[in-house]
């Protein structure tokens, strides 16, 4: 572990300790693999791994105000003499505080801090298996998913029952590489509906969105305009929830990035739609059943849509086992297909997800 990654723990330590004298929860994930390469070539290439471990300190310091602490335990590869090692290390993913006003009587909120970006935090939530594998957006790092900012949220309905909006400002860095490179900052602005609200069946759809407009984090001197480097995105996105028997799910995403000057710019998409089957719903009598469903993911990743056969898709399909709160499992295959000369990549998965 490295000093930095030491500090970083007995600090979290310390005020997670001091954070016991108020309503406290702390909780954990896992996220660990077993994955089988089938690509032509690959010769029987396989392992086990951890994605990641996630620890979270949740406090409630009084009815207005809660702070959460979460660290992020990750891999990294390093060159140390000549060989590349693989080892683990600690960073911090989220660290804000939370107010909501006792005017605004539970409609508005208030964050501060190194916070989820919104957008992909409630993608995983409709998507349901970041274990597995990340969303599109956050596959090809459109957008970071924790930022340093400030971020306003308002709810529709008595406990977001309709959804929650929101409008905030970010330093446009990332959770991994806090250094901020200019003066600039970006502003996002969030929208989630539950329009079948009021559906028993139909309660768990909804629609989601986001405008994100900023500038790359790069410095800028007098002869370089920062909006020669924006970063812009469009951001859409559903989910069609039939309750326990199937869900229906689209991430769509288009993003401008400025490539300086006088220079074209860039356009990248990335879009994804994923379906799930619940078996236990129409096989009631088979208890083997119950636990058990059915999923599919298809994604489509273009870097350039100015450039032709450079598109990348990626498909998924398995099954998934939720034998008790806290554990899931998914056996699945997963394919990657290019448009150039590339070879197909193909693997088989074990995925599994642990919570307490």
């Amino acid at each position: 572990m490295s000093r930095s990654s030491l500090v970083l723990l007995l600090a979290g330590l310390i005020l997670s300790g001091s954070l016991m004298a108020a309503e406290t929860k702390v909780n954990g994930r896992l996220y660990a693999h077993w994955s089988y390469d089938m690509t032509d070539g690959a010769d029987g290439m396989n392992e086990f791994g951890l994605d990641r471990s996630y620890v979270t300190v949740r406090s409630r310091l009084s009815d207005f105000t809660t702070v959460r602490l979460t660290s992020d335990l990750r891999e990294s590869t390093i060159e140390d003499n000549g060989k590349v090692k693989t080892r683990y290390y600690i960073i911090l993913k989220y660290g804000y505080l939370d107010w909501k006003p006792a005017f605004a009587k539970s409609v508005l909120k208030l964050r501060f801090g190194l916070q989820p970006t919104p957008y992909i935090d409630f993608q995983n939530k409709l998507w349901g298996r970041r274990y597995m594998v990340k969303t599109v957006g956050d596959r090809n790092k459109f957008l970071t998913t924790s930022d340093l900012g400030a971020f306003a949220y308002v709810s529709l309905g008595e406990k977001k029952k309709y959804g929650q909006a929101g409008v905030g400002l970010f330093n446009g860095t990332s959770y991994s590489s806090l250094g901020e490179a200019n003066k600039q900052k970006d502003i996002n602005v969030f929208v989630r509906i539950n329009p079948l609200a009021n559906s028993e069946d139909l309660k768990g759809s909804a629609i989601v969105g986001q405008y994100y407009k900023g500038t790359q984090n790069m410095a800028f001197d007098d002869s370089t305009k920062a909006r020669d480097y924006k970063n812009d995105i469009f951001s859409v996105g559903a989910l069609l929830a039939l309750d326990e028997l199937f869900r229906i799910g689209a991430d769509m995403n288009w993003q401008t990035l400025g490539a300086g000057a006088l220079l074209d710019e860039v356009k990248r998409m990335g879009s994804s739609v994923h379906a799930t089957l619940f078996l236990g719903e129409l096989t009631e009598d088979a208890q083997i059943f119950r636990t058990l469903n059915l999923f599919g993911r298809y994604d489509i990743f273009d870097p350039d849509t100015d450039i032709d056969n450079d598109r990348e898709k990626l498909m998924i399909v398995g099954v998934e086992c939720n034998p008790t709160k806290g554990f899931k499992a998914s056996l699945n295959i997963t394919s990657t297909r290019f448009d150039d000369d590339r070879a197909t990549e193909k693997q088989l998965n074990f995925n599994t997800l642990f919570k307490f």
